[in-house]
């Protein structure tokens, strides 16, 4: 009997710019608020610093998250011996 050497689980997904896309989102809607608001410019800064810091921190949980998901999922579920991709689920559904 051969031993079959299952691969090895890898993110395929293009999660490294979650964090700078939630820290570029958060901190201009920081900057659009603060100006509309008319803050002077070293509050707006802070405000802009803050916010940065914080949207960093939650795309780095989300991209942590969502690549555990990915680790976790078992891709050779969907492949038959031969290397054919599976179809799962009910044959009458179009």
């Amino acid at each position: 009997m051969q031993d079959v050497e299952l691969p090895k689980k890898r993110n395929n997904l293009k999660t490294k710019l979650l964090p700078s896309l939630f820290m570029l989102l958060g901190g201009s809607v920081a900057l659009v608020i603060g100006l509309i608001q008319q803050f002077p410019i070293t509050e707006l800064l802070l405000v802009v610093f803050f916010a940065l810091l914080i949207f960093a921190i939650l795309g780095t949980i989300v991209k942590s998250v969502v690549d555990g998901f990915n680790m976790s999922m078992n891709y050779m579920d969907y492949f038959e011996d031969n290397g054919d991709l599976v179809e799962k689920g009910n044959k009458d559904n179009f």
